[in-house]
């Protein structure tokens, strides 16, 4: 959760300059604010990426709980997904994306991104098909 921004001149809760874009913020009380000229690229990106769980992972329930929560499937559907991968799980915008990744990258599940991804947090690229993780959650 962000915490809230007060105004340093008067005290007040400050909002968004574009809701949609963290460009800045203002007062709604006395009108100070700030504003900046930088935009993270992945607010800007329009690209369309697909995520695929690849081949070979191991459904542990910690990986059935993370497919379950990215596809809106229920565990017995998720653990299917995982066993008969490769498969598409995901297709969003960069900013949603890297959301996505997080969780899979968290619990070492080998993935792929089509088109390439450049904000992976993954420093070696998007193809992390050697990742795993010895989960003992099984």
């Amino acid at each position: 959760m962000i915490d809230k921004i007060i105004c340093e001149k008067c005290g007040a809760e400050m909002l968004p300059i574009d809701p949609n874009k963290p460009v800045g913020m203002t007062c709604p009380n006395c009108g100070w604010g700030w504003a900046t000229t930088y935009i993270d690229p992945e607010q800007e990106d329009d690209t369309v990426y697909v995520v695929s769980l690849s081949e070979g992972n191991i459904a542990t329930r910690a990986a059935i709980k993370a497919v379950s929560k990215i596809m809106s499937k229920n565990f017995i559907q998720a653990k299917r997904i995982i066993e008969n991968s490769p498969v598409d799980i995901y297709t969003g915008n960069a900013v949603e994306v890297k959301d996505v990744l997080r969780l899979l990258e968290s619990l070492s599940l080998a993935y792929s991104i089509t088109p390439e991804f450049p904000y992976s947090q993954n420093q070696e690229g998007t193809d992390t098909e050697n990742i795993r993780r010895d989960d003992s959650d099984n």
